[in-house]
């Protein structure tokens, strides 16, 4: 059976495959297929962490942050309190440490507010209906940004004094500065969200009355659990959590004993705990499980205990102790780890004849919190768990009353900021469909970017930047522990990315990526596969000529093949040296250098007769300048190539032939030609063909010259569409602003050649349109039937 490039992808799906170049290195390479970096994974709102991180490693702060709040509302809060599942997952953490993702997305977020956040417009309503939100928490806040743009009308409905939730009455100000809270608020304030505090609603009737349409349940779990046992009830002296660090951060007067007792293991007992301690008071720590099974962060562990607060683990409180109405000590019991619970945590076995105590003023059990929903009249109708939460469908967050919804740790008890951020999304996006008239469970199959590498493993150790803290010796009061990092800090942590995952996941293709792209295909083949490689010559031998190869797997032995870099080349004896290529590119591969300082090869015979004249600022003392091309910066993108006046720069793959030889055969055949950018590719992936027309692809849709469109009109083509990125999204910066100015130009030509121009179609979609990409193809393709009957 003969081998196609078809088949080589489909057995990447499953297994790697190998490759080697017998004639320069014994070395054997493992082709994989990539999958999704695992920082993206790990986020439970799908952030691209690589893209932000590229564009930090190239200063670009200020893109950097429009990719985080792409998903992000609250990036300034995130980058302080996230616990970043997504270091968790970071490769790094196999070679040295993670990625400082959390504090790298905190430096985007300081950088905006030191430099001066621009005021937001506020967003236009578009549709009739209005939707209230109920609690101004992470949840909630996501849910009204994410509505607001949709074009509803958004009321946020806090029963507290202040919007934020337990972002602003949970979490102590050492860890996130109320300024930080107030001015994110205050940005999804400007899009025109109104939010209403001391706002108390006792009825969902009364408000669905009101006009309406939509309610989304967003209220936390604001209510400290008992710990019960024996005295808890009888003596003075007892403070849960919640009330304790909602009084303090409220700036109301809190009285508290010279000796503290927090009973828990979670961040709000490590939160309280440190609280009282800057509040004068001796602290312990009471958890009944060991360090291992803590749920708390590890990190605000440590800083707790560097900071004074004593830990007495695997120990229970069995029984509150009281003088004169006061408590005056904890009993408590020791334990051992016996096997795992309900939570997967070994359960702790009380320890016989181990009682000790521990003498205190106050206590402040942080066992866990659940909703308070008292707030709701008893036939409000919604469904409740045992835990006080409200029941809803895990997909699409819908109670059991329609037009109700509910999210965040209202319903899955206390979880993480970032769970919450999700729950707001899909809130967003269930209520929408809703009020839409579509069902709330999408039915849309789901496109996998397909992409395949040579794997070379990193090595090199290159150790985490450490975050800037405050000193312990001026940790007495309430000022940010962690003091961020300088733009230096951060662009030399950003480059410790090892660029895992999809080249697709980066919003633009960075000039300091280690990778790059090349062609591999079969000899007699015309379809070929893209390959990423790394750029370092030591890592990988490819110049900028074609490699000659040998693929293997389980059952297939040695399939010859041609790897071709994605490069462009210059033309030396029709270069006029204008310099039309060094101002598109951004990764300044084209140089314009003086004829004689480059070698007889690559500048060939060249005069002022065979260029023409030079432009003024070409003229040099030592004569004419011409392009070259410094390979090891070139993306492939072909940008350069059409802009080109004289056609002196060509593609050695994407190619200015194969371009050319695809349209022709389509315009034709089918009287269609349909250019599709390479990054808006993954919606077309399940067809190489629409309604029998080929899709003809290219690096970028700025590649798509004047030239490409005429020649398909000349060979019979009755339209022409080009489908590039979305607006802004560019790959490689420039390739939008090149394709439209192309695509204006053939249509000028076109009209004066009596053609009509809207014969010719740009159009920009996002990758994860497929159905969108079919919509308007079709009608493209309706449209020009129409004009040629």
């Amino acid at each position: 059976m003969a081998i196609s490039i078809d088949n080589i992808q489909k057995t990447l799906d499953t297994k790697d495959i190998y490759l080697k170049f017998p004639e320069i290195a014994p070395t054997t390479y493992t082709v994989r297929k990539i999958q999704l970096s695992p920082c993206k994974v790990g986020c439970p709102i799908d952030t691209d962490v690589k893209a932000y991180l590229g564009l930090i490693a190239v200063g670009k702060f200020e893109k950097a942050l429009e990719v985080v709040k792409s998903d992000n509302p609250l990036p300034g809060i995130c980058g302080r309190i996230c616990v970043h599942p997504c270091e968790t997952e970071c490769n790094r953490n196999e070679i040295d440490q993670s990625l400082a993702i959390c504090s790298l997305k905190r430096f985007l977020a300081d950088y905006e507010l030191k430099k001066g956040r621009a005021k937001h417009k506020p967003i236009k309503s578009i549709k009739k209906e209005k939707i209230a939100i109920i609690g101004s928490g992470p949840a909630g806040l996501t849910a009204a940004n994410d509505l607001i743009r949709l074009g509803y009308k958004v009321t946020v409905f806090e029963e507290l004094p202040v919007a934020g939730g337990m972002l602003y009455t949970g979490i102590p100000e050492y860890r996130l500065p109320r300024n930080i809270i107030k001015t994110e608020i205050k940005a999804i304030k400007e899009l025109g969200v109104k939010i209403k505090t001391n706002a108390k609603i006792k009825s969902l009737n009364k408000l669905q009355k009101q006009g309406y349409n939509a309610i989304f349940l967003a209220i936390g779990a604001h209510k400290g659990l008992k710990l019960g046992i024996p005295g808890e009830d009888e003596f003075e002296g007892f403070l849960d959590c919640i009330t304790f660090l909602r009084a303090v951060n409220l700036k109301k007067k809190v009285k508290i004993g010279k000796k503290v007792i927090v009973i828990g293991g979670g961040n709000a007992a490590i939160d309280s705990a440190r609280t009282a301690l800057r509040l004068g008071s001796d602290v312990h720590i009471v958890y009944r499980r060991s360090r291992k099974e803590m749920p708390a962060n590890e990190w605000e562990i440590e800083e707790a205990e560097k900071e004074g607060v004593k830990i007495h683990y695997l120990a229970s409180p069995i029984k509150i102790l009281g003088e004169k109405g006061k408590v005056v000590a904890v009993e408590c019991i020791k334990n051992k780890l016996g096997p795992p619970d309900a939570s997967g945590r070994r359960r702790p076995v009380p320890i016989k004849r181990s009682g000790f105590k521990i003498e205190v003023n106050t206590i402040i059990p942080a066992i866990s919190q659940q909703p308070d929903i008292s707030f709701l009249p008893k036939d409000h109708g919604l469904e409740i768990s045992k835990w006080n939460s409200f029941v809803v469908d895990e997909e699409t967050l819908a109670t059991n009353i329609p037009g109700i919804f509910a999210g965040g740790d209202c319903v899955t008890g206390p979880k993480t900021v970032i769970e919450a951020i999700a729950a707001g999304h899909n809130a967003a996006k269930s209520i929408d469909r809703c009020l839409q008239g579509k069902p709330l469970k999408e039915k849309t199959k789901l496109y996998e970017r397909v992409e395949y590498e040579i794997v070379i493993e990193p090595k090199e150790r290159k150790e985490r930047i450490p975050m800037r803290e405050l000193s312990l010796n001026r940790r007495k009061n309430f000022k940010e522990v962690e003091l961020g990092l300088t733009k230096k800090m951060a662009i030399e942590e950003a480059e410790r990315c090892l660029r895992c995952g999809l080249c697709a996941e980066c919003s633009e293709c960075t000039p300091d990526c280690d990778k790059r792209l090349v062609a591999l295909s079969i000899p007699g083949d015309t379809s070929g596969m893209l390959l990423r490689v790394p750029i370092d010559h030591s890592k990988f031998p490819l110049n900028g000529s074609p490699l000659q190869g040998k693929l293997s797997w389980a059952d297939v032995k040695e399939v010859p093949v041609i790897m071709e870099p994605i490069t462009a080349k210059v033309i030396s004896d029709l270069c006029r040296g204008c310099g039309d290529c060094e101002e598109v590119c951004e990764y300044s591969a084209p140089k314009l250098q003086a004829c004689g300082e480059l070698n007889r090869t690559t500048c060939g015979e060249i005069s002022r007769t065979t260029c023409g004249e030079p432009t003024s600022r070409t003229k040099q003392e030592n004569g004419v300048k011409i392009c070259s091309i410094e390979e090891s910066l070139c993306k492939g993108c072909g940008v350069c190539a059409s802009i080109c006046p004289s056609g002196a720069i060509t593609m050695n793959y994407f190619s200015d032939t194969m371009i050319n030889s695809l349209s022709m055969k389509s315009a034709a055949e089918t009287k269609i030609v349909a250019f599709v950018c390479n990054w808006a590719y993954p919606m077309t992936q399940d067809f190489e063909t629409f309604n029998s027309i080929p899709l003809i692809r290219v690096m970028c849709s700025g590649r798509i010259t004047p030239d490409f469109i005429l020649k398909a009109f000349m060979h019979g083509a009755d339209g022409v569409v080009g489908i590039g990125c979305s607006e802004g999204k560019c790959h490689y910066i420039n390739g939008n602003e090149t394709a439209e100015k192309n695509f204006e130009k053939a249509r000028n030509i076109l009209y004066t050649l009596g053609i009509e121009p809207n014969r010719v179609k740009l159009e920009r979609l996002s990758p994860d349109e497929p159905e969108k990409f079919k919509e308007v193809i079709g009608f493209f393709i309706k449209n020009i039937k129409k004009k040629v009957k």
